[in-house]
């Protein structure tokens, strides 16, 4: 169960989040807006990359929160861009970065392979990224990780080239149709869905400052 401390930081939150075609945006992160809302006490406004139209502001001071988990071509160019936007239309603004490369993300995403690694062999799989410091922060993770980390797009080539049976972590925040079909034996095809995720972003939002 997850408290409210007493001091609980009250500052705005921008969340930005990449979103599905049209703008559409999964039930989970409207789950984690509201319990981070009532838990800090303040607003939490969403940002959707394939939406439009962005919404204004409704404070004018915040933290501008990249929930993205690799350093593609929306953290290096589009988050750059909101946050000029913002910062013109009068916003205090202060921009942090990408999900992704948080200490407090990775410790989570370590515990998972540590549990994972009881049943079976984990292996990360992200969405396919072609740009130097994507591949230089996917090095950096695996070493951290210690374990494979490929794109999805070659996940059927390696299973049918190696012999070992092999836990797939699908490495994206919600579902989506590259990852539906990923874990057959129990479903999970996004980080939020599984619970040390969720109840973890919401904890790691709650206490931002």
């Amino acid at each position: 169960m997850i408290q409210k401390e007493q001091n609980t930081p009250s500052r705005s939150l921008r969340l930005v989040v990449h979103g599905s075609s049209g703008g559409y945006v999964h039930p989970l992160v409207y789950y984690v807006i509201k319990k981070v809302e009532h838990l800090r006490g303040s607003c939490v406004d969403l940002e959707v990359l394939t939406q439009e139209k962005p919404k204004h502001s409704s404070s004018s001071s915040i933290l501008l929160v990249p929930l993205l988990l690799l350093p593609g071509k929306h953290v290096q160019n589009d988050i750059p861009k909101i946050y000029k936007r913002l910062n013109n239309e009068g916003v205090n603004t202060k921009l942090l970065p990408f999900l992704g490369c948080w200490q407090q993300w990775i410790s989570i995403l370590k515990y998972l392979i540590e549990m994972e690694s009881g049943f079976g062999k984990p292996i990360l799989l992200h969405h396919p990224l072609n740009n130097d410091i994507g591949s230089s922060y996917l090095e950096k993770l695996r070493m951290k990780l210690k374990i494979p980390i490929v794109p999805w797009t070659k996940w059927s080539e390696l299973r049918e080239k190696e012999h070992t049976t092999y836990t797939p972590i699908p490495f994206s925040l919600t579902p989506n149709q590259n990852t539906k079909k990923l874990r057959k034996h129990d479903s999970i095809s996004s980080l939020l869905e599984i619970d040390i995720f969720l109840i973890g972003l919401i904890n790691i939002l709650t206490h931002l400052t």
